[in-house]
């Protein structure tokens, strides 16, 4: 098979028929993902997790859709299911409706935790970022980087616009205290990087109105259920923290029953 460039295939899987994941994955997070679920879901089941650009700078939602979509539709195979995370269950619904046009009988979509990104979520996320960061920042340095992202959140214009700033904010905060312990500034200029590609990855993702798309779906709730869950059409409830809804042999179980009813239907 040729190379995937916009996947990852996180469960070779013994069938044809592959199950999509859509998320922005990266190392040393706290939430689960789907690398954490695909194992558990069996040997029967193919899982591809989108793979992000570089940098997403420029691109717009279509291109991310066109981007994956396209690989999917090159390879021949038929999609089961296309599963999307948080903010990837905005793109997912696009996918899904995409790749549906080409095959007799619609993937199955399901969408766990869903949401459209907003401006706290973002301010949320770096906060984040800035927790796997505790071992080289000082109490000091994270307390002037959450103070100034605060600024941010409540004096910036736009989305693009906090996310401009909070990739700032976070170089000259982790840049001293990279330069202070001697640490390769090239890892720091790589962590920026990914967080400005993930900024883009959002932005894009706020042009799709998620609504229609969502409507279809099975919502998979975590204790921490959102908003975007209420539109589902059917919902399967998961006694498990958000942080930990793709780790759940809970939620795999649920998972592994819709998937195999769509493959006995």
């Amino acid at each position: 098979m040729t190379r995937l460039s916009g996947w990852k295939a996180l469960d070779a899987g013994q069938g044809s028929e592959l199950v999509l994941a859509v998320d922005f994955a990266t190392t040393g997070r706290s939430d689960s993902s789907f690398s954490d679920l695909a194992p558990r879901l069996g040997p029967q089941f193919t899982v591809w997790e989108t793979r992000q650009p570089d940098t997403g700078g420029g691109m717009s939602a279509a291109d991310y859709v066109e981007r994956w979509a396209r690989e999917v539709e090159d390879s021949g195979r038929a999609v089961r299911a296309v599963l999307g995370y948080c903010a990837g269950s905005v793109f997912a619904g696009e996918l899904a409706s995409r790749l549906a046009a080409g095959q007799a009988e619609p993937p199955r979509f399901l969408v766990f935790d869903p949401e459209v990104p907003t401006l706290d979520a973002l301010h949320r996320d770096f906060d984040a970022m800035l927790g796997q960061f505790a071992s080289v920042l000082t109490a000091g340095e994270v307390a002037a980087a959450r103070q100034a992202a605060a600024t941010a959140l409540a004096t910036a214009p736009g989305f693009a616009a906090l996310g401009k700033e909070l990739v700032r904010i976070f170089r000259e905060q982790a840049g001293a205290a990279f330069a202070r312990e001697e640490l390769d500034m090239d890892l720091l200029e790589e962590f920026a990087a990914v967080f400005e590609s993930f900024v883009s990855y959002l932005d894009a993702a706020r042009s799709i109105d998620p609504a229609g798309a969502w409507r279809t779906a099975t919502a998979v709730n975590s204790l921490q259920p959102t908003e975007g869950a209420l539109l589902a059409a059917r919902a399967v409830e998961i006694p498990v923290g958000h942080v930990d809804i793709l780790r759940s042999d809970l939620t795999a179980g649920a998972v592994r029953e819709i998937l195999s009813l769509h493959a006995a239907s």
